[in-house]
């Protein structure tokens, strides 16, 4: 579950062709001014468990070293991409336009978006039209700051336009054992601030994402050699903990309807 969303009145965008109130397919935007936060695979890691549970959805990369063109196409030599998932370079405001409208033509569900880092007008644009924005933070000093700072921005940017706000960070490559104190610290300066209360640990399984191909198609393949038994178990144990958060946002996002 998400705790201590924030909540406010949702007004037509002046920035934006987009139209908030009237589109059909919900905008989940995940961002970070930092790299190495866990972004990407966060968003992949959703986007595995969304489509999974049958959904149709989008992922919009604005991110310009275009890391999920390459995840794809990689996956793709596998087997182990959905075709029921469209990635659409957004590198540019004029790109996210014309695909956020080719996208719900299509019948897309949900798009999922991997910001670029930094402030820009694309950045603005997306997050004043998102149904939910996400910040993945790992659990250092370095990051944490980050995230402070980028949740301000978004904050300000939201408030600015007097536009409805449903955030919260998300924590990332939590260490399956006992935390350092340092961690410690950091993790209970997160708990100040809208977050959710599902984590997603450091596991092999998400990092070979890039490299394997989507959580569920990779569990399926290793299953089927004997000797790759205990790998998918360990996917399995990942794909249990993005479900986890999956459910969350659903639940978030119906409750934008």
């Amino acid at each position: 579950m998400v705790e201590s969303i924030i909540d406010t009145t949702m007004r037509t965008l002046s920035c934006s062709d987009i139209n908030h109130c009237e589109r059909t397919m919900k905008l989940l935007t995940f961002i970070s001014f930092k790299g190495g936060a866990g972004k990407t695979t966060a968003l992949m890691a959703i986007a595995s468990c969304l489509l999974n549970r049958g959904k149709k959805i989008a992922i919009f990369e604005a991110d310009d070293n275009r890391p999920i063109s390459q995840w794809r196409d990689y996956a793709r030599t596998k087997e182990t991409w959905d075709e029921n998932c469209e990635v659409i370079t957004a590198d540019t405001l004029e790109d996210f336009e014309a695909g956020y409208g080719k996208a719900e033509q299509g019948g897309y569900e949900i798009a999922l978006v991997d910001s670029q880092g930094g402030g820009s007008e694309l950045n603005d644009t997306i997050l004043i039209n998102s149904d939910f924005v996400v910040l993945p933070t790992a659990l250092t000093v370095l990051d944490t700051d980050e995230t402070i700072e980028t949740f301000k921005y978004v904050v300000s940017r939201l408030a600015d336009e007097g536009g409805d706000m449903n955030v919260a960070i998300l924590k990332t490559r939590v260490p399956t054992g006992k935390l350092t104190k340092a961690q410690t610290r950091t993790s209970e300066l997160l708990d100040e601030l809208p977050i959710f209360t599902s984590v997603l640990h450091n596991r092999n399984a998400f990092e070979d994402m890039k490299f394997r191909g989507l959580l569920h198609q990779t569990a399926e393949k290793l299953e089927q050699n004997p000797a790759d038994k205990l790998l998918a178990g360990n996917f399995h144990t990942a794909i249990k903990e993005a479900d986890t958060l999956a459910v969350d946002l659903l639940d978030a996002l119906q409750g934008e309807n």
